[in-house]
C-alpha cells in the first residue's frame, strides 16, 4: 500500500521517445485511487496541466528503501482545502523494482568523452544516468551521427562520501535538441565494468532516496 506523504515520480511518455518526469506527493489515498498534489516537472520545477485520462508510469521507495513501480491514470481532479488529482491503479499489478532494473535519474555530473575514431575529446555534465546508459549536453555545433562511439570518464559522488571515477564506452542511440545552445545526447554502455555499473546502479538508487526524503 502507498502511504500517504509518500513521493512519486511520474513519468510520462511523449513524441520521439521523450520522456517527461514530475514530482508528486500522496495526500490522501482510498483502497485503488490516490490522491496527490499537482505533479512539478523535474526539468523546469513548474506545474503542468493534465488532462483527465492522462496516464503516467510511476515510482516510489518505501520506508524499506524497496522500489516499486506501476501505471496509474487520472481520473479526476479534486478540490478541497489542497488542489488534488485523483490518480487511478491497479494494486495487484505493482511492480517490485530489482536493484538490476536500471533506475534513471535526473542529476548533472561531470563526464569526458572521446570520440573512438578521431579522439576529439568534449567534456560537459550528464542530463541524466542508468546503470543502463546516460544522457549529456552537447553544444549545437557539434553533431555525432547514431552508433557513434565514445570513450568516456564518469566522475560522480556517492552519498555516503567520496567520489567514483567510472571508465565507460559508450555508442550514441539519438540526439535531440534541447535548448538554443545545446543538444542531448543519448547514450547506451556499450562495456562496462560490472563492478561499475553495480556503482552507477548504487549512486542512483541513494540518489532516488534522497530525492524521496526531499533533502
Amino acid at each position: 500500500m502507498v502511504k500517504i506523504g509518500t513521493n512519486l515520480t511520474l513519468e510520462l511518455d511523449g513524441f520521439a521517445d521523450e520522456v517527461k518526469r514530475f514530482k508528486c506527493r500522496v495526500v490522501e489515498q482510498k483502497q485503488h485511487k490516490l490522491y496527490i498534489d499537482y505533479p512539478i516537472n523535474l526539468e523546469t520545477n513548474r506545474t503542468d496541466i493534465f488532462p483527465v485520462g492522462t496516464s503516467f508510469h510511476v515510482f516510489y521507495v518505501d520506508e524499506q528503501q524497496m522500489a516499486y513501480r506501476f501505471d496509474g491514470e487520472i481520473t479526476a481532479r479534486v478540490k478541497r482545502n489542497v488542489p488534488m488529482l485523483e490518480l487511478t491503479y491497479d494494486s495487484e499489478k505493482m511492480k517490485k523494482i530489482q536493484r538490476r532494473e536500471y533506475v534513471r535519474i535526473n542529476t548533472s555530473m561531470d563526464v569526458s568523452l572521446k570520440v573512438t575514431q578521431t579522439n576529439k575529446k568534449v567534456v560537459t555534465l550528464t542530463a541524466d544516468i542508468s546503470g543502463g546508459g546516460m544522457a549529456v549536453h552537447t553544444p549545437k555545433d557539434i553533431t555525432y551521427e547514431p552508433g557513434a562511439l565514445f570513450d568516456g570518464l564518469l566522475v560522480f559522488k556517492l552519498n555516503h562520501g567520496g567520489y567514483q571515477y567510472v571508465f565507460v564506452e559508450t555508442k550514441m542511440i539519438r540526439l535531440k535538441a534541447d535548448t538554443e545552445r545545446y543538444n542531448v545526447m543519448s547514450l547506451e554502455f556499450v562495456s562496462i565494468d560490472e563492478k561499475d555499473r553495480e556503482k552507477i546502479i548504487q549512486f542512483c538508487f541513494e540518489e532516488q532516496l534522497r530525492q524521496r526524503r526531499g533533502d
